[in-house]
């Protein structure tokens, strides 16, 4: 049963240029080969900007994407994937499933942390400990992990479940050495990444300086600096003028503008963000009845939120498991059929029409699609009311039993396993049901599918799962969100990251 996992893939994914994972960045360089062929010098720093601050620089805290281009440079996990959602190894070179529920692991010799320290068992046995007692990830299935040796440690399971290998790609699952200390840790991060922090200020930027001994070789641009920058204009603005040379989260009407210039370039990636809308199962009004959730799918033509609002920079959702995905089928859904949407609604007693209230933020993506769904609404007789207010209020009136319609919202399967969203969102134990969705079967067999291994039976279990989510409409996925970067076109070597965990190792930007 042992699953060793091929480095020599993973060499000719780098020097092919196809999506490679950590390592493989050689000794720091001073020159790259220019388009013409001749060596160019290469700048000491990169500057990306994106707009939201971090919380916190400790990897092992739940953390948003906001905090993945920095966390993931700083940190490695056991495992990773590469840019094609292929995992790929790390920290950890081999794994090995005894049993349904024993995982041996092998670890990589000779990886340092950032204070000098050698990595070995100890370190990940902390690390996995650590990640249980906070509950999140490990949803009460880890057993515990024992020390074989330095480098060996065999984890064992409640229960068997397939994905468990997914979780361990997590940035919130980096290795952290045993002396953590988590008062001082989110200001003083240590991990194994091919960059170490120099300087942080708050709200303003931080500065990554490389760590030399890194095993997968130094990093090949000196510094790497992330700057904060709210507004999305001034991001574009910072690097037609060369005060950055990366930028994230550009605004959509700006990129035509970005690719018309020929010192920039527009970098692109899949994402497992998935743009979605919460209906409220549980409601006493119109949609607490399937019929109605079902009837407004079918009354959304999500390509023209795509083609019209994204310009192109997005994928239509059929379900909420991103494309990518493992366990991603592409199973029959509700798609766009305003006729059906009208029949449904009379179905359900709702003939002359219905109101419905959607909150969304104030994100000006979000609130664009707010109002194309009041006008598709309205043809089938669905009259959408549009309350704007920022997310937390939304999570706070939710949980405080709040009734509801309908609201705007985004998963993205970090893990990139189906498991994620059936486990995070859909369970009626789930922290983030916000829709309400109260399922016992669903429940049943999400159990007996996680933790059934590979096979018939398996997916049979992920079929029901599906004609579930189908038959119950609790959360309705518009479509998958386009990772968009804008840069100077002097950058080499980024790997884009489906999670937006961006990889610096191997990115450098040429001088004039």
């Amino acid at each position: 049963m042992k699953k060793a996992i091929a480095m020599c893939l993973i060499a000719c994914m780098v020097m092919t240029g196809c999506g490679g994972s950590k390592g493989g960045a050689g000794e720091p360089q001073e020159t790259v080969a220019g388009s013409d062929g001749q060596n160019v010098k290469i700048k000491d720093e990169i500057i990306f900007c994106q707009g939201n601050d971090l919380t916190t620089l400790d990897a092992t805290i739940g953390q948003q994407e906001r905090a993945y281009s920095i966390s993931n440079n700083i940190f490695d996990p056991l495992f990773t994937y590469d840019s094609d959602m292929k995992m790929q190894p790390c920290l950890a070179t081999e794994y090995e499933w005894a049993d349904d529920t024993t995982l041996k692991l092998t670890l990589r010799e000779g990886v340092k942390f950032h204070d000098g320290s050698d990595m070995n068992a100890e370190d990940v046995k902390f690390t996995l400990d650590l990640i249980d007692q906070r509950g999140a990830l490990f949803v009460g299935n880890y057993d515990g992990c024992t020390i074989d040796d330095d480098y060996h440690v065999t984890v064992k399971l409640k229960a068997p479940n397939p994905a468990f290998l997914s979780i361990l790609t997590l940035p919130q699952a980096s290795v952290v050495p045993a002396e953590y200390d988590e008062a001082a840790f989110g200001a003083n991060p240590i991990g194994t990444g091919p960059y170490k922090l120099k300087e942080a200020v708050e709200g303003d930027y931080y500065t990554l300086e490389r760590f030399d001994d890194y095993w997968g070789g130094p990093a090949k641009t000196k510094l790497l600096t992330m700057k904060i920058v709210p507004e999305a204009s001034q991001r574009t603005m910072m690097l037609e003028t060369g005060e950055v040379d990366v930028a994230y989260e550009v605004p959509n009407n700006d990129i035509s503008r970005i690719q018309e210039n020929k010192d920039l370039q527009i970098l692109t990636s899949p994402s497992m963000k998935i743009i979605l809308m919460e209906l409220n199962c549980s409601s006493d009004g119109p949609v607490g009845n399937p019929d109605v959730r079902k009837a407004v799918e079918c009354a959304i033509n999500k390509q023209t939120i795509v083609d019209s609002l994204l310009y192109g920079f997005g994928t239509v959702s059929d379900n909420i498991i991103p494309q990518s995905a493992q366990d991603y089928r592409e199973y029959e859904t509700n798609g766009y059929d305003p006729e059906k949407a009208k029949s449904l609604l009379a179905q359900a007693g709702y003939s002359d029409g219905i109101q419905l209230t959607l909150w969304t933020n104030s994100n000006q993506t979000n609130t664009e699609i707010a109002q194309v769904l009041q006008s598709q609404l309205a043809e089938v007789g669905i009259n959408l009311n549009i309350v704007t207010q920022d997310d937390n209020t939304s999570f706070s009136l939710i949980e405080a039993g709040e009734d509801f319609d309908l609201m705007l919202d985004f998963w993205q399967t970090n893990t990139g396993h189906a498991d994620y969203v059936f486990n995070g969102m859909l369970l009626s134990t789930s922290v983030n049901n916000f829709s309400r969705y109260y399922n016992p079967e669903f429940d049943e067999t999400y159990v007996k599918y996680a933790s059934t291994g590979e096979g018939e039976e398996r997916e049979a279990l992920l079929k029901q799962l599906y004609d579930d989510m189908v038959t119950d409409t609790p959360i309705i996925g518009l479509y998958s969100e386009t990772k968009v970067i804008a840069a100077t076109s002097k950058l080499q070597g980024l790997m884009l990251s489906q999670i937006g965990a961006h990889e610096y190792q191997n990115a450098v930007v040429t001088e004039d």
